[in-house]
């Protein structure tokens, strides 16, 4: 249930708003689409941590736990990077926003991360032996 949970919360990561600055915001799904420029311009490398995510996503998949966590431990780390973001490009003529603040979509995709965190440490712990306590 929660690998469905840590899904659901990126998709909604991406409807939330990410950025704001002023009056303006920018949304997650804007940011998936763009974040690699700021990655180009040097300001922050957050964007990154959705490659680490979706491959880590694979590792999953593939039942490769450890290297699943040590992405998935990266992606958090390199997802705080955002908060050393301080423009967002507005609009194809160049404009910038300069940034206040993250929005919702920030804490929500970064809880995305540590969603599958859990699932793949209780696999991890599953298989070392180590019994978790039965829900009804």
């Amino acid at each position: 249930m929660l690998p469905v949970v840590s899904a659901l919360l990126y998709v909604a990561a991406l409807c939330l708003p990410a950025l704001h600055g002023g009056a303006e915001h920018v949304s997650g799904v804007v940011l998936l689409m763009l974040g690699w420029i700021q990655v180009l311009d040097g300001q922050c490398v957050a964007w990154l941590a959705n490659l680490l995510f979706f491959t880590a996503w694979l590792c999953y998949l593939f039942k490769s736990d450890r290297t699943a966590l040590g992405l998935l431990l990266s992606a958090c780390l390199i997802g705080m990077d955002t908060f050393r973001a301080t423009r967002y490009l507005k609009n194809e003529a160049g404009h910038e926003v300069m940034i206040d603040r993250v929005g919702a979509a920030f804490y929500v995709w970064e809880l995305s991360f540590l969603a599958l965190v859990i699932v793949v440490l209780m696999r991890l712990s599953e298989k070392r032996g180590v019994k978790r306590p039965k829900t009804v």
